[in-house]
């Protein structure tokens, strides 16, 4: 993996010089920069060593004038150059430098006392023990102090010594999807849009696809150059440039970031975890530099400062685990660093805390994310918080499936125990509806759902339906839900008048009677034979075939068997069995579509096969 110097110190105590005599390239590359003897915006130079190969070096502006152009380049950096005039000692943007430092995910430093020709002995050992004083408080304390001067050469062996030393110190950081914070963009003649930056994470390599944030404008990696030389990829740490097609120059600007799928959000809302030198006022307006971009919003602190919440004024492009620096609106007072935590947030209210996933382990941080809720966590819900897309987390989420630790019914995902917790909840809502209205099989689930306390809706409650009936805890008729063995409660006298209906139903085997015929057997009025059998139907002793046609449960089982013998293992005609079972189409052909609905029979034109 690549890595990156980076200077940091006051204005004008040689830090585009050091690097000049380190690299033999000017890292001013403005007229203005070159006018003024100061650096006005981020320089770049690499230098060459025996162990990492190619360094990129970026050196940045010391002028408080010009801090968020240091910010754009001390947040990718591995190693930091602190640079302190031996002649002048430790200044005011030695300091705040420092501070960004200790912000920032930087483990490693070297302090370069640079024009050390211009201090006698004295001078120089004030200043070593003067630097030494203000890293003993800071994760720095043990940085080596090199005295150098640029102009005659002096310790520079040995400073490029201590710089590939502190280089193998700095621990590998975990690689992901690659992306660019775009800090230059140009045009060259017959090539196109050039962005340029550095590689924040991952590598990126020639032909791949990408997308411009904010935007979402897509695009393809045409060359690739690092420090001028053409390659086939580069790697996160690198100075790289890129040239895309499918994009115009005047299209990106600095600020902008370029990825692969997957790999940015597009957002003005996210929250991250901080370290603060100073809290500020919840709803503060903040300057907040992340990438190569500085974005104004207000910060909103929790019962929890470390999670707070930004919401800015114009979408940037984000990262998970993004490192940013934070500064006051007016004046830009350094308020502290962190890290990007959840790249699309959801606004909250005041005291409502963020989810925070603690677990690293990618399964683990998806089950974690699902959480144990009742209600279930959708699947762009547990993305949002993990900062992954779908794509990314669908191999985790298989994994889990096959586990048996969770379930996922068309999006919506459970906790096993969650979802066990959330069915019981919404099969004792059914019982107790069934309870409530005893003479009535299938209840809309709808309204078992809204007692239950669940919010199930849509392909999910249908594939939650799905999966309990197959369980066998309920059945299902359409939208309508039953306990599996619940049956309708009927009155003496309903039961009565039912087994009367029924008894006369039995009489016949096919042609049997309909309910005019019914309520003049029974001598009742017809609209009573039309609600008892409704009841015969709900208790399961009454089947409807079609429109007025009855049997019960043991009839059709007769008719099926006989349909058999009828058909022989051949397809048949629905005049076959009109004609074997002696009867009409009235009731042939609504037993037959019934016979279709329930897979008993499959209708291919004409005829009809069983199934088997």
């Amino acid at each position: 993996m690549a890595k990156l110097i980076g200077t940091a110190g006051h204005i004008d105590h040689g830090k585009t010089t050091l690097i000049r005599a380190l690299t033999g390239i000017d890292a001013d590359r403005l007229p203005e920069e070159k006018a003024r003897g100061m650096t006005i915006d981020i320089g770049f130079a690499f230098l060459d060593l025996p162990v990492h190969g190619r360094v990129s070096i970026v050196d940045v502006p010391g002028h408080e004038k010009f801090l968020r152009n240091m910010l754009v380049g001390a947040l990718g950096i591995d190693v930091a150059l602190l640079c302190v005039a031996a002649d002048e000692a430790v200044m005011q943007q030695t300091r705040e430098h420092l501070q960004i430092l200790e912000l920032l995910p930087v483990d490693q430093m070297v302090v370069a006392l640079t024009r050390a020709d211009l201090a006698d002995a004295d001078t120089l050992e004030m200043a070593r023990e003067e630097v030494k004083e203000l890293l003993a408080p800071t994760r720095f304390a043990n940085a080596a102090v090199l005295a150098v001067s640029a102009l005659k050469g002096d310790g520079l062996d040995a400073l490029r010594a201590e710089l590939s030393e502190a280089l193998s110190k700095e621990e590998a950081k975990s690689s992901g999807p690659w992306y660019l914070p775009i800090d230059r963009v140009f045009s060259v003649k017959g090539h196109g849009c050039v962005v340029t930056g550095t590689l924040a994470q991952g590598t990126v390599k020639v032909g791949d696809k990408a997308f411009l944030e904010p935007g979402k404008a897509e695009v393809r990696v045409r060359a690739i150059h690092t420090h001028g030389d053409p390659q086939e990829s580069s790697e996160q740490g690198r100075r790289t440039a890129l040239n895309l097609s499918g994009v115009k120059m005047e299209d990106v600007h600095r600020g902008m970031a370029l990825g692969e799928p997957g790999a940015l959000f597009e957002t003005q809302v996210f929250d991250g975890r901080m370290r603060w030198l100073s809290v500020p006022k919840h709803a503060s307006r903040v300057r907040v530099s992340i990438g190569s971009e500085e974005a104004i919003g207000k910060v909103f602190v929790g019962l929890d400062p470390e999670i707070v919440q930004f919401r800015l004024e114009s979408p940037i492009a984000c990262a998970l685990g993004q490192p940013l620096i934070v500064r006051q609106y007016s004046p830009p007072v350094l308020l502290g660093g962190g890290r990007v935590l959840t790249p699309q947030a959801l606004l909250r209210k005041r005291g409502e805390q963020a989810k925070v996933v603690a677990a690293t382990d990618p399964s683990e941080a998806v089950y974690e994310a699902i959480g144990d809720s009742v209600q279930g966590t959708s699947t762009d819900e547990v993305c949002r918080v993990l900062g992954k897309t779908p794509q990314a987390l669908g191999t985790v989420f298989e994994e889990l499936l096959e586990s048996g630790r969770v379930l996922g019914f068309a999006g919506l995902w459970f906790q096993s125990p969650a979802f066990e917790t959330g069915s019981e909840q919404f099969l004792s809502a059914l019982e107790a509806a069934h309870l409530a209205e005893p003479l009535k099989a299938y209840l809309p689930r709808e309204k078992v759902v809204v007692a239950a306390g669940v919010k199930w809706s849509g392909k999910p409650l249908d594939r939650i339906i799905s999966h309990l009936a197959a369980q066998g805890t309920l059945e299902a008729n359409g939208t309508a839900v039953k306990a599996q063995n619940f049956k309708v409660q009927l009155t003496p006298r309903q039961r009565e008048f039912l087994d009367r209906a029924v008894s006369e139903l039995s009489k016949e085997p096919i042609n049997t009677p309909g309910v005019h015929d019914l309520a003049k057997v029974i001598g009742a009025p017809h609209q009573a034979v039309e609600e008892v059998l409704k009841l015969g139907v709900q208790a399961r002793e009454v089947v409807s075939v079609g429109e007025g046609v009855f049997y019960t449960p043991a009839q059709l089982d007769s008719l099926k068997a006989r349909i058999r013998e009828i058909s022989a293992g051949k397809p048949f005609a629905a005049s076959d069995v009109r004609d074997a079972l002696g009867t009409t189409r009235k009731y042939v052909i609504p037993l037959l579509e019934y016979f279709d609905t329930t897979r008993f029979t499959t209708r291919v034109g004409n005829q009809r096969a069983i199934n088997k």
